[in-house]
């Protein structure tokens, strides 16, 4: 009905946001630490390592194909790089991990000790009857391993260590010496590349949010309530985002670039440029301006009309013969995030 459609637009929203983040985070963290008992789970993956499946090609190319054609090759580095921790397995909490799981992160590491209830079992793919009664993330492991064999997932305790095989019946909620959870000791959720909370309350995912900028992890909140969602994301201070549009570079071809101390380009009629003040560009093929087209030469342009750039200096780069074209050079955005307080 309303309701499962509204829930169904705020997942839409939380995954979105949440593939954002992923795709735009740095690579490149230590290895997470690994069970001293390895589960099925662990042990297909080993045996890919040594097979070379999951190392012979980073990308696998029909899998992801979809993915590859929306966000492009980097982006899909950048996701197959991630180690993931979710806090939250409720619906929402499903959902998403089912979306990592299929976007292809490297590793998925899932945490609610919550006892499942029959409530639960309305919004939750990850529950069957049987489960009531047990950690929510009892089964997760089973039921997330097999949506793709090129992510490692795993469950993590009431004390956050990754649970053996068969020991997540129990839903023991462990806190840490001082009362408090688990991911608040310190280093406790260092190597993570991106830390999400679902459903999470106010006050704990305040310190949640505290403890993800001490360990360097992006935070991404999200929750779901009927007809209302919300989404926050934190990828802490002087956050750089390489392209901040996601657009292809703009282009246009030349009708005239004059010669002289403020150099004015004038694209052709059919193509206005649409760039803005500060907006950096490159020239190709211009004839009889070869020095204009120099490799790294760049331009900062300020925009006097649909059609015309002042590109500052073009003296002693020849005189326009014709031909060629403008093509923007996207630059790096520095992004402050404010944590959740």
């Amino acid at each position: 009905g309303a309701r499962t459609r509204a829930c169904d637009l705020s997942v839409l929203m939380m995954v979105a946001s949440m593939m954002a983040v992923l795709a735009l985070s740095a690579a490149g963290l230590s290895p997470p630490r690994l069970p001293a008992r390895t589960s099925r789970s662990e042990r297909r993956f080993a045996l890919r390592r040594l097979r070379g499946g999951a190392t012979a090609d980073p990308i696998d190319e029909k899998l992801y194909s979809r993915q590859l054609y929306v966000m492009g090759r980097a982006a899909q580095l950048s996701l197959g790089s991630a180690s993931v921790l979710l806090l939250g397995l409720t619906g929402l909490g499903a959902e998403v991990s089912k979306n990592l799981a299929l976007a292809g992160v490297a590793q998925l590491d899932v945490h609610d000790a919550e006892e499942a209830s029959l409530a639960d079992l309305s919004s939750s793919w990850l529950l069957k009857p049987e489960d009531v009664g047990t950690a929510r993330h009892a089964q997760a492991v089973d039921r997330l391993a097999p949506l793709n064999e090129h992510v490692r997932v795993r469950a993590l305790g009431g004390d956050g260590r990754p649970l053996a095989e068969g020991d997540g019946q129990a839903a023991c909620r462990l806190a840490g010496a001082d009362g408090g959870e688990w991911w608040e000791r310190e280093g406790a959720i260092d190597g993570y590349t991106v830390v999400v909370a679902c459903d999470m309350p106010h006050a704990p995912l305040a310190r949640l949010s505290a403890a993800a900028r001490a360990s360097g992890a992006k935070l991404v909140a999200c929750w779901s309530a009927g007809l209302a969602g919300g989404v926050f994301v934190d990828c802490g201070e002087a956050f750089v985002v390489s392209d901040p549009t996601g657009e292809p570079p703009r282009q246009a071809l030349l009708e005239h670039v004059s010669c002289g101390e403020e150099g004015v380009a004038t694209t052709v009629q059919e193509q206005p440029h649409g760039l803005q003040d500060g907006d950096v560009v490159r020239f190709e093929g211009v004839r009889g301006m070869e020095a204009l087209c120099a490799e790294g030469r760049t331009f900062a342009v300020r925009a006097t009309g649909r059609h015309t750039l002042s590109v500052g200096e073009t003296r002693g780069c020849g005189e326009f013969v014709g031909g060629g074209r403008l093509v923007q050079v996207k630059q790096p955005v520095c992004l402050d995030f404010k944590p959740f307080e």
